[in-house]
């Protein structure tokens, strides 16, 4: 479940981004020429966990060719146990799946950039309520693409 993601060359499909968290997940999505992300929409953690039909749909609907799930690692860049629980999420979450190159990236920090980025946008924690997860998925979406780029 880490394979690599093919390059752009190789493969001019856009990248999904999971931010999988115990109640929802937020998703992002790259552009076809990988070098830009943007919020896609959040949904619940536990019904793509039992049925991920609406992911596979909105995989086939936006040509995604590679999925990115964000892995909370610790400080010293260990997995601890939010990141196991991550795997696991990620494992029923994404069953069926097995066709697209799946990589879990670092994922730290990435909800409070995304705060810092709404509230840079004159949004309150009101406005970010229920879009957060997503912004966060975009987040690290973006700091991946920078690094394949």
């Amino acid at each position: 479940m880490n394979s690599p993601v093919p390059s752009e060359s190789s493969s001019p499909l856009r990248i999904l981004a999971l931010d999988i968290g115990e109640a929802r997940t937020g998703l992002a999505l790259s552009d076809v020429k990988r070098q830009q992300a943007t919020p896609l929409q959040v949904l619940s953690t536990t019904q793509l966990c039992s049925n991920n039909k609406e992911l596979k749909v909105l995989i086939e609907d936006y040509e995604v060719g590679a999925l990115v799930v964000g892995l909370p690692l610790l400080a010293d860049e260990s997995e601890g146990q939010q990141a196991r629980r991550t795997r696991s999420l990620a494992t029923k979450m994404l069953a069926g799946l097995d066709a697209l190159p799946i990589v879990f990236f670092d994922e730290r920090q990435s909800s409070s950039r995304a705060k810092d980025s709404g509230h840079s946008m004159g949004l309150s924690e009101r406005d970010m309520r229920g879009k957060l997860d997503s912004h966060a998925a975009a987040a690290f979406l973006q700091t991946y693409l920078d690094t394949i780029g």
